[in-house]
Formats: C-alpha cells, structure tokens, sequence
C-alpha cells in the first residue's frame, strides 16, 4: 500500500508531498489542474517511460518518489534476487530528465525493468490510456488468474523440463560438435569470468561514475573549505576566551559563552569533515574513475559480443555454465536422459493440467459476473468471452492431446478476452475494438467480479483508476462510484474523476488547483471536507459551487 508521495519539478507540480490513507481516495479539480500529473508520477514508479517534456520549466530533473509499506515477505524476495537492500518500508524514487532517467529502489540505482517487475506487488493503474494489460493478449493471462486468485506455481516443473531438454539435446550432438562448442564456450566463458560480472553492478557503476567525474573539482571545494575553517576557527576561540573574562565580571554572560563554545566545537568537527573528504577525493581521483571505465567499457564489449545488454551479462554467464555443464555430463546414455525428460515432462504436463483445468472451472462464473457488472456500468448488452486454450509450441518435449504444447512458469494454458460491445455485432478480440472508457469499465468490472466470486487479485494492492467514467452520467456514473467504493473496502484506491456521482463515494477527497506567484504557475492539492466538499461536488455537478440546487443535489449523494 502506498504511504506518502512526493513529486518534484513535474510539470505543474514545484513540490508536492502527499500522504496516503487506505480505502477510496478521489482527486477533483479544474481542467489543467494536474490530475493526470499524479496518475503521470505514479506511471513513472512502475517503470512507465520517462520523456524530459514532464520536467517542469527552469528546472534540471524531475523526481517522484513514493514510501510502499505491507507485504514484505514478497518483497524480500525480490530485493533479495537483485541485490538491493531489503528494507521497509520499501522507498521508490524515479528521476527524470535530459538523456536517461534513472531509478532507485531503497536508495540503490536499479533498471527500469526492475521497477516494472516490482509494481506487479503494488500497483494496478488503469486509465484512458494506458491499458496494457488487457490491449496485450499476451497479458490476458496472467490477469485473468489475478483476477482469479490463481497463483501458478510451475516455474521449478518448468526449468526442470528445459534442464532435461538441454540434457539430451547436448548428450546427441555428434563428438566433434560437441568438442568444438566446448571450446566456444570455454573461450567464451573465459573473458566473462575475467569480468565476473554481478546482478545490478552494470547500473551501480554508471551511477558511481558520475561524482567520481567531478573528484578533482570535490576535492579542491573541500580543501579550500578546510583551509577557510582553520583560519576562522582560531578567532572563535579568542572570542571564547574574551567571553569567559566578562563572564568573571558579568555571570549573565555565562549563556552566551557556552553558546560560543559549542559553535567553537562545531566548527572543529566541520573542520575534520572537510579534511576527511578532501582526502577522500584526492585518492578517488584519476586511478579509480580509470578502473571504473576501463570495467564499463568491457561490460560494453563482452555485451556487443553476446548480443545482450550489458546488465543482462551475469544471465548470459549463468546460462553459458549450464550448457557446458550438460556437456560435459556427456556420459549419460541418451536413453537414461530420455527416460529423465519423459518423467520430468509428464510431471509438468499433469500439474499444467490440474491448473488449466482450475481456469476452465473458473471462468464460466467469471464471464457471468463481469457481464453483469457491465450492464450496471453503462454497458447493457455487452457480453465477454474469456477464451481459453492451449498455447502450442512445435518440438517441445511435453504433449497434451497429441499436442506438442507451451512450457512455462504459468503452465500450458493460453487465453484471450473476446468483447460484444453491443447484440448482434458478433465477438471480437478485445484490443481492435474497445474504447479507452469501455476498457476501464471492464477492468472495474473484472477486479469487482474477482471480489464478488471470493478470489479477486492480492490484498493491499493500490489501484489507480483514472476517469474510468469518462462520457457517463445519470444512474451509470452511480453504479460506477458504487464499484469503485466496493473495491476501496478492499484494496487502497486512488480514483481520478469529474463526476460528483463518483467522488461522493470516496473515503477522503483531493481537490486540486492552478495557484500563480511570482510570474509562475503550480498546481496545490487541499484535502476537503463538510461544507468545502459539499460545494466541490456543487462544483462538478453544475459548474457553479454556490447554486443552491446543485448543493442540494451535492448534499444527497453524500448521504447516499
């Protein structure tokens, strides 16, 4: 669940820092005002792209960052698996700016990659224009188990299939292949071993590269700030000394003696601190900033060479090591291997099975429900088919129904969302069709179904929906504010909206606005309440906080 958030130099936005409570949270407020800059920030900390335009006018980078709190046992996991510092709360922070933007995770630099994978235990963000995972059959899937409750487990199956596989294809090549791959591979494995390359070093390099840059210029601040304090600090203690001998003749003084005195002990400790660290870069100078180039330049050349990235080496190496481990286990008879492939194979095949059979059980229900919801969601007559399937792969080792079919972590399964906007059109897949406000709905409607069903995705997650009722009205915008509402008591949701309908469901209102001082323009959040929100409901509904039906009106929905 997400804490406290702070956005800086975002567009609008100078410096906003936000504190988030669970439940349904809605923002409201003028056209321009900055509601979609928060929807914007939180993209960003999933790992969304960054483009310098965001940066607000006159300043250098603009920075997002965000305190994550629950499910640590999740996340320990995965700092563990990439190297970064396992510690809650769990703090993201993005910058974003000209050339690359760069990423943290606990104060330590990560890929962008890493945000992405790290939102999938956090955020949903769902909006008019970002809908990834439903345009994207390839994501159908894993949503619909989210949506489920379904947790594939068939990742140790899965590597032990493509183990055996690599086993027995390595055990039949020819005796001269076989030698000549060794040798690639030794050579091969010989210059990434000189490198050893580790998980997360390529980024910790680059981001370590830039203050070394600067180590002379450092080094010479420190120094000349060393040199300034020694001198002034001698005329501290005089003025100290002078002090204690009116304190002889005036004990009144005595306060302000003692206060001279710890600002005399200040002054040595900055002293000795500026020292240390002019000596900390003088040695941090030419010789390291070369090392470090001279490794980055090699991670450069070993990644040209193994067509990959550079932070994908550590990877590479791994699975280098494997086949020539395979090979050289060259002294298994290829009918004992195929015997280990067969009994490996046939345990993935039956729990892909139970799992795909799971799915098949589940989605009649699923497809009942959602169809349900969208009708009270402004989609009357629109019907879904979850269309669930196997997901063939020619020559793998594992067959289902004479088949040869897929082998994967998230078993055999394949799935693809089918929509009938409206009778009589006839199905069609999802993305060629469906509007940016048709596809928010179904996703409201797909997470509330999952509740409904008693499934539904993880507890503690935080669901941005932003105007997942855009072009309603009347009694639809009230079943959409009744949904949303019933996802809050769920998960932690943040809601974007113009519709009074919706924002007088939430557990705490935003409001945002466009403030000018000094020739600038920032956008300010006030959280509102009694009368203040009655009057920006007022505001929705009419255009005009102050006509008295529209307070009326504004007052019944908040009693509804």
């Amino acid at each position: 669940m997400l804490s406290s958030l702070r956005i800086q130099n975002l567009a609008l936005v100078e410096d906003l820092s936000l504190a988030w409570g669970p439940g349904f949270t809605v923002l409201t407020g003028e056209t321009g005002a900055g509601k979609s800059l928060l929807v914007d920030a939180l993209s960003l900390l999933v790992g969304a792209r960054g483009d310098a335009e965001l940066v607000r006018h006159g300043a250098e980078r603009a920075t997002v960052e965000a305190v994550v709190e629950g499910r640590f046992e999740v996340w320990q996991a995965f700092l563990q698996e990439r190297g970064l510092p396992e510690e809650q709360p769990v703090v993201l922070r993005r910058e974003v700016g000209p050339g690359r933007s760069r990423a943290w995770i606990n104060g330590a630099s990560c890929a962008l990659a890493d945000l992405r994978e790290a939102g999938r235990f956090w955020m949903r963000l769902t909006s008019q224009h970002d809908h990834q995972s439903l345009l994207g059959e390839d994501r159908h899937l894993a949503l619909i188990d989210e949506v489920l409750g379904l947790e594939p487990r068939l990742d140790s199956q899965a590597v032990a299939v493509r183990a055996a596989e690599a086993a027995l294809k390595a055990r039949r090549r020819s005796e001269a292949e076989r030698g000549r791959r060794l040798e690639e591979l030794a050579e091969a494995l010989a210059d990434l071993e000189k490198l050893n390359p580790r998980p997360g070093e390529w980024a910790q390099l680059k981001a370590d590269r830039e203050p070394l840059r600067h180590a002379v210029h450092l080094e010479q601040a420190f120094r000349e700030a060393a040199e300034a304090l020694a001198e002034g600090l001698p005329k501290v203690e005089l003025a100290h000394k002078a002090l204690a001998r009116a304190v002889g003749h005036w004990p009144d003084a005595a306060p302000d003696q003692d206060r001279l005195r710890s600002a005399a002990l200040e002054l040595e400790d900055l002293l000795a601190l500026a020292q240390d660290q002019a000596l900390r870069w003088a040695g941090a100078g030419a010789d390291r900033i070369e090392v470090m180039e001279a490794r980055l330049a090699l991670y450069e050349r070993l990644a040209r060479r193994h067509r990959c990235e550079p932070e994908e080496l550590p990877a590479r190496a791994q699975a280098l090591r494997e086949e020539q481990r395979c090979l050289l286990a060259g002294d298994a008879s290829v009918k004992e291997l195929e015997a280990v492939l067969a009994k490996v194979a046939e345990t993935y095949r039956a729990a892909a099975e139970a799992l795909h059979g799971q799915r098949g059980e589940a989605i009649p229900r699923l497809e009942a429900e959602v169809q349900k919801r969208l009708a009270r969601l402004g989609m009357k007559g629109a019907r879904l088919q979850l269309r669930l399937a196997l997901a063939e792969e020619a020559g793998s080792p594992v067959e289902q129904g004479g088949r040869p079919v897929r082998v994967a972590a998230q078993g055999f399964s394949a799935l693809a969302i089918w929509i009938e906007p409206n009778p009589g059109e006839g199905f069609r897949p999802l993305a060629r069709i469906a509007s940016g406000g048709e596809l928010s709905r179904l996703m409201l409607a797909l997470v509330g179904a999952g509740l409904a069903l008693g499934a539904g995705v993880r507890d503690g997650l935080t669901l941005v929906l932003d105007e997942v009722d855009a072009g309603l009205g009347g009694e639809t915008a009230l079943a959409v504010g009744k949904a949303v509402a019933e996802l809050g008591r769920a998960h932690q949701v943040l809601a974007v909206t113009h519709l009074a309908q919706v924002a007088a469901r939430a557990d705490r209102h935003g409001c945002l606005h466009k403030e000018t001082e000094g020739g600038r323009t920032r956008s300010a959040l006030g959280w509102v309440e009694g009368e203040a929100r009655t009057r920006e409901l007022a505001r929705l509904l009419s255009g005009h906080p102050d006509r008295i039906e529209a307070l009326d009106h504004a007052r019944v929905l908040l009693e509804g």
